[in-house]
């Protein structure tokens, strides 16, 4: 009687023991690959044809910068989508470039007509000086005389930046040969 529940046991103990290891073997190693084979990760991109213009350029109107949440690691994050007419590299490439020197050509022409060069100035003449004597025409958001980096010395020539053009316009008629 005693070897026969010892047997029974030890026929028991086999069978999990014998399941067990094969199943930590698998879960680890072939469940995590079947996910990520089942399920790849996204690129984060994707395509879609429309038949009709008209049905893509309202997708582009309603879904371009929508906000949308998703989870990424466990986390909720919020992210804006951006939809629009898919592009060659170089087609895209030139866009960018054009509306960077578009922005380039803004930031020129915000300040142009703002900023004047003052030349001739005596090596007496500071960046005080010359606020004072340019202050009158109109509002001065800077104004520096350059100098020689190693001596320090006037290099006889200055800039002074005016808030409007029209400052600027009226500084040039009035202070032209005065200082």
């Amino acid at each position: 009687e005693g070897d026969a529940p010892a047997a029974e046991e030890g026929a028991e103990e086999e069978k999990p023991a014998e399941e067990e290891p094969a199943k930590e073997e698998e879960e680890p190693t072939a469940e995590e690959p079947k996910e990520e084979s089942n399920e790849p990760e996204s690129l984060g991109f994707g395509f879609v044809n429309f038949v009709e213009h008209e049905s893509a350029a309202k997708a582009v109107e309603e879904l371009n910068e929508k906000e949308f949440e998703t989870t990424e690691d466990g986390e909720t994050i919020t992210k804006v989508l951006y939809v629009g007419r898919a592009q060659k590299k170089a087609e895209r490439e030139r866009e960018l470039r054009q509306k960077y020197e578009s922005e380039k050509m803004e930031r020129i022409a915000k300040f142009q007509g703002v900023n004047l060069y003052v030349k001739n100035l005596e090596d007496s003449v500071t960046d005080d000086v010359l606020r004072d004597e340019f202050s009158a025409m109109g509002t001065i958001t800077s104004a520096r005389v350059m100098k020689d980096l190693k001596s320090g010395v006037s290099r006889g020539f200055g800039f002074v930046c005016y808030s409007t053009p029209e400052d600027a316009t009226r500084a040039v008629n009035e202070m032209n040969g005065k200082l």
